[in-house]
């Protein structure tokens, strides 16, 4: 290689992304300062600072990036447009189960745990940024006549979306199908389910997923 070409150096904000990342991959926990975190890494707290101002920022905005990039992915197809918002939801759904495998290991330090119904801090940008989608997503599927308007009830439509997203990730994390195929067919059934609890059909889907569920849940007893 040619010693008067320089390699331009990546931008800052993304190497600190880059080096969180691996941190969190190797220890299993975040860094435990910034001084130590900037010291291992070859940067400054003022570089830092300058970028972040916090640790827990640098693991937001992550989260987010991985988030915004499997949104932007579905958005972008050629049959977006067109989607019921039921459908928009499961390419969604059935994209991030594929993405997350680039970065399974962080979501079971962060989310493999007990409590679906819980989130540690360090996800709360992660849940904002989906909600955000989420309310765009249904605001097209109430602009179609396909969700329901319920008053007061229109409001928990989008937490409830949220609890979709959360109990699927949690399903994938503990699927021990092959390419995870439970998975896939779980994603089909929780959002023909949610679909129609906002829509009008919640007895026969609801059947339906119970039947599925019903072999995992009775082999455990």
């Amino acid at each position: 290689m040619d010693p008067s070409i320089e390699i331009a150096a990546p931008p800052r904000r993304q190497f600190i992304l880059t080096a969180y990342e691996n941190h969190l991959r190797r220890e299993g926990q975040p860094p435990v300062s910034v001084f130590r975190f900037a010291e291992a890494h070859g940067f400054t707290e003022r570089e830092f600072f300058a970028e972040f101002p916090s640790l827990e920022a640098v693991e937001h905005r992550w989260w987010v990036e991985k988030l915004d990039h499997v949104i932007g992915a579905v958005e972008q197809g050629p049959e977006w447009a067109g989607f019921s918002a039921r459908h928009r939801m499961l390419a969604f759904l059935f994209a991030f189960a594929v993405a997350s495998l680039d970065f399974r290991s962080l979501l079971l330090i962060r989310l493999h745990g007990p409590n679906i119904l819980t989130n540690p801090p360090a996800l709360a940008a992660f849940e904002d940024r989906f909600l955000t989608f989420a309310k765009s997503l249904l605001e097209h599927g109430r602009a179609s006549g396909e969700i329901a308007s319920r008053g007061p009830l229109d409001r928990l439509y989008p937490q409830a979306a949220w609890r979709l997203f959360r109990s699927v990730i949690d399903f994938h994390l503990r699927d021990t199908s092959p390419r995870y195929e439970r998975t896939d067919a779980f994603i089909e059934k929780s959002t023909t389910v949610l679909f129609d609890l906002i829509g009008r059909q919640v007895l026969d889907s609801g059947f339906d997923l119970i039947r599925f569920l019903l072999p995992k849940w009775t082999s455990r007893t």
